[in-house]
């Protein structure tokens, strides 16, 4: 049998709608194990920083690279996305035990508890989430319109606005992805 600490939460994360797809769960691929799943549901501290995105300019990320969106119909401090929504756009949750997200180079964090019992990390009252068809530090592939709703990153100075291109000029890709 495959020893746990070989397949990472991460990597768990990253392969989710995978994993579902399949009908598969994380206990089912450790043999028992469960390895919490939730972007930020580990041992060490859920820190957000700014991260420059030579095509969004300055977005959220997690501390891996990880890009960080928001839901336009989600309220302050109030999450609209659970069910599937939540497996394919991962709602940031503190660490077990973490009270408050760790800013670095960014402030106006909070969170708030969601119907599941989790703390979801915000900015400026925002839900934060990431988008699991994102595969590597700093992809930004999550500014869509969807089944749930539209989505964009987070351009920290500015963000109850949609990102705007650099290059270009164009405004967020709205183009409709279903699930």
């Amino acid at each position: 049998m495959k020893q746990a600490s070989s397949v990472t939460p991460s990597l768990l994360r990253r392969h989710r709608a995978t994993l579902v797809a399949l009908g598969l769960s994380a206990t089912t691929l450790l043999g028992g194990l469960a390895l919490p799943m939730a972007s930020g549901a580990s041992s060490s501290p859920t820190t957000i920083t700014v991260s420059q995105n030579k095509t969004w300019g300055p977005t959220l990320t997690l501390k891996n690279g990880d890009t960080l969106y928001r839901l336009t119909k989600d309220s302050k401090n109030k999450s609209v996305c659970s069910g599937k929504c939540a497996t394919i756009w991962e709602p940031v949750l503190l660490a077990t035990g973490q009270t408050a997200p760790v800013g670095v180079g960014v402030s106006h964090l909070g969170s708030f508890t969601r119907a599941d019992g989790t703390k979801q990390v915000t900015y400026e009252g925002i839900p934060l989430y990431r988008f699991s068809k994102d595969t590597k530090a700093g992809e930004v592939s999550g500014n869509v319109k969807d089944t749930w709703g539209q989505w964009w990153s987070i351009n920290p100075k500015s963000p109850l606005t949609p990102p705007k291109k650099k290059s270009g000029g164009g405004t967020t890709t709205t183009s409709p992805i279903g699930y």
